[in-house]
């Protein structure tokens, strides 16, 4: 009775799984017969195609200057942080005034020195007690101290060159530094400025004015190509071309590497397939297109391309849905089914 009782049971699970297992062929079989290939779809409408070169190039301000150190001493004072705004000849970085390179103690005496002599002259020489060439002599002299001085200042209190934003601080207070080192630059960023180098093959593509794209990140900023050089540079082979954009995103930043994008070719009402979309078979260009929930391999005749892009010159029409998702499932007149 035992046996029988578990020769029942193994016979009952033999069963449930010969089931189940036709059950799971069929779903693997044919759900796609049934319901349709899952594909995305696009509707082909007219579009811009754009020709373009492409270069990485770092952003630098529109104006930028780094400053350097003109004494050797110890940084005593920091007066701006990276990221603030500065204006023209506000104070950034200070160093002793007993700085003997700076000579200021020396300078400071010998101006008031002068300045007290200049001023005792001049009330002399408005009485008549001097003659005009003495004057101008004394005068002279009190100028020269006085450069002097604005020269040694110079030296040991370091103001921001341009108006702009601390892009780089390269001290800290107490630190040691050497005439010649790196201070701090200052970048005015109300637009960029990007040096392109580009081939020879390349060059005569671009014109002053071409569109410029620069791409980081996802954001993008434009501007225009301004300068291009006459003579191929001899150390990179290539002709230096500047650009200009405007600083329309703030998530750009001074010294980022950003693509560079010349607009070469613009091209309006153009239907305009990107490559991952396009399936080339023995030198021909085929793309599926959806109809009456069938999936309809297409010839197309392609022209120019842009690395990404396609302009599809014919085979296409305005309206006709792209498959654009789902591709490599697809085979002649197979079932399709459209999902969001």
């Amino acid at each position: 009775m035992k046996r029988v009782l578990i020769l029942m049971f193994s016979l009952t699970l033999l069963l449930s799984a010969c089931g189940k297992k036709d059950i799971e062929n069929k779903n693997l079989e044919q759900i796609q017969a049934e319901q349709g290939i899952p594909v995305r779809i696009n509707a082909i409408e007219k579009n811009t195609f754009v020709q373009e070169l492409i270069y990485n190039a770092g952003l630098s301000g529109i104006q930028e200057s780094t400053t350097k150190a003109m004494v050797s001493d110890i940084v005593v004072g920091i007066n701006a942080k990276v990221g603030d705004r500065v204006s023209k000849g506000q104070l950034i970085v200070t160093f002793p005034e007993n700085t003997p390179s700076a000579q200021y103690d020396q300078a400071t005496t010998a101006f008031n020195s002068s300045k007290q002599l200049f001023e005792r002259m001049q009330r002399l020489f408005a009485q008549g007690a001097i003659s005009q060439q003495d004057m101008d002599n004394v005068e002279a002299g009190y100028k020269v101290s006085k450069a002097n001085l604005d020269a040694s200042r110079k030296m040991i209190n370091i103001t921001a060159p341009i108006d702009g934003v601390i892009t780089n601080m390269k001290v800290n207070v107490a630190d040691h530094v050497y005439p010649g080192q790196d201070l701090f630059t200052v970048a005015n960023t109300s637009r960029y400025r990007a040096v392109l180098w580009v081939p020879e093959s390349e060059i005569s593509q671009i014109k002053k004015g071409t569109a410029v794209t620069a791409v980081w990140n996802e954001a993008q900023i434009k501007g225009r190509v301004t300068t291009i050089a006459m003579a191929l540079d001899p150390d990179n082979k290539a002709f230096r071309v500047e650009a200009e954009l405007n600083n329309t995103d703030k998530s750009f930043a001074p010294g980022i590497t950003a693509d560079i994008r010349l607009s070469i070719l613009s091209k309006p009402n153009s239907i305009v397939v990107d490559r991952q979309n396009i399936v080339t078979e023995n030198g021909e260009s085929y793309v599926w297109i959806a109809k009456d929930d069938k999936a309809v391999k297409t010839p197309i005749t392609v022209g120019l391309d842009n690395q990404l892009q396609f302009e599809v010159l014919s085979g296409l029409s305005v309206g006709d849905s792209l498959i654009t998702e789902g591709i490599n499932m697809l085979s002649e007149n197979v079932k399709i089914r459209i999902i969001d």
